[in-house]
């Protein structure tokens, strides 16, 4: 008749001794040694503590309507603005275009991915365009991680040798970080105007000014990737055509607490485990070695 194994039990050994004695105190130096050691060598590794967060996003972005136009020509800067304050204060230059702007959803996720910008100057049989220039502002906005909000930045300059009656831009509008973003619920402080709407005084629409005050802010948008189109020759139409993409993009910030003990733990734990697994090794070894002098309390043989 065959025989085979219905049950096993393990049998414990117990190693006894007094609180002041070797074996205590090669017990308690094992413990602080396995419980420190994970914490060296994580550390040391630089990787207990996350020091900022990433993710990619598709942000939420409007178009303001809030343009600046200046174009150089043969006979001096044609400007024109939707702040009625600058139109005032550059009347002697002021030359009004046609302005279409459409923003569109292609996958018809309530977030827009790409503005279709166009202006058409109206020229003078003698006015040559040799350049422009064209602000458009942007809101800006994050929801992932935290709430974002910032009033961004687009900026389109064409400057050459030869006149042009129209201009092509495409590109990507971005978000230029100097540092990580800031955990918090709400970050609201560069949702202030870009163009001193307020203001009727010509050094704060001076383009010094304003590319200045806005290159102290850390957090900024900008047009990257971008290509431009010329088409030469006189027209009594100069048309500057804008094609901007709101690309999904990497943003980065900074970990909230409990992401920072999160990552903090699980690298701890990972090497915790496997000094258990060793000193489990070592300390019976020594035990059963007699190495540090310890009472042995086998069980009794079962009959």
């Amino acid at each position: 008749m065959g025989i085979h194994v219905v049950h096993q039990s393990p049998q414990v050994i117990s190693y006894k001794t007094t609180y002041c004695s070797k074996a205590t105190l090669f017990n308690i130096l094992t413990l602080i040694v396995t419980v420190i050691t994970p914490l060296l060598v994580v550390y040391r590794s630089q990787g207990l503590w996350v020091k900022e967060t990433e993710w990619r996003e598709q942000a939420d972005i409007r178009f303001k309507h809030q343009v600046l136009f200046i174009a150089d020509t043969s006979l001096g800067p044609l400007v024109w603005s939707t702040n009625s304050a600058f139109n005032t204060l550059m009347a002697a230059h002021l030359r009004p275009p046609l302005v279409k702007s459409h923003e569109a959803d292609g996958n018809h996720d309530g977030v827009k991915e790409r503005l279709e910008f166009t202006l058409e100057l109206p020229l003078k049989s003698t006015e040559l365009v040799y350049g422009a220039t064209l602000l458009l502002t942007f809101d800006y906005r994050l929801h992932h991680m935290c709430e974002i909000i910032l009033e961004g930045l687009g900026h389109v300059r064409y400057s050459g040798g030869i006149p042009v009656s129209g201009v092509s831009v495409w590109g990507d509008l971005t978000l230029h970080q100097r540092h990580p973003l800031p955990h918090t619920p709400s970050f609201t402080l560069y949702n202030t105007p870009i163009l001193p709407t307020a203001s009727s005084s010509p050094t704060d629409w001076r383009l010094d000014t304003i590319f200045s005050q806005y290159f102290q802010r850390n957090y900024t948008t900008r047009l990257d990737n971008t290509y431009t189109s010329v088409r030469t020759g006189e027209s009594d139409i100069f048309t500057l055509t804008i094609h901007v993409t709101y690309p999904e993009q990497r943003v980065t910030s900074l970990p909230g607490f409990w992401l920072t003990i999160k990552w903090a733990w699980v690298q701890y734990l990972s090497v915790l485990l496997v000094l258990i697994y060793v000193t489990s090794f070592v300390k019976d070894w020594a035990y059963r070695s007699q190495l540090v002098p310890t009472w042995v309390d086998s069980p009794q043989k079962l009959h």
